[in-house]
């Protein structure tokens, strides 16, 4: 197995984790919760949603994000990109 396919093998577990999470926090089907979905644009996630749903998906992965990364996050993809490096 090469190092990008141990890669992907290791985030698969984590995008499903997060969308779970995400799924069961905003009572949404996992279905429609696609890497490229947008918090914005395709939930409709204003900014307190938005603290709300990185809380619990730092609670529940107990992983703590920096501001910096936080502000970075504008969909599903984002997500686990941002969790994924830490």
């Amino acid at each position: 197995m090469t190092m990008k396919n141990q890669a992907i093998a290791i985030k698969r577990p984590l995008q499903d984790q997060i969308v779970n999470t995400i799924s069961w926090t905003l009572n949404i089907a996992p279905q429609r919760l696609l890497p490229y979905t947008h918090f914005v644009d395709d939930l409709h996630l204003d900014d307190l949603d938005m603290m709300l749903l990185i809380a619990a998906l730092e609670n529940h992965l107990d992983v703590y994000l920096t501001p910096e990364q936080v502000a970075s996050i504008e969909t599903i993809a984002d997500v686990t990109r941002c969790f994924s490096s830490n």
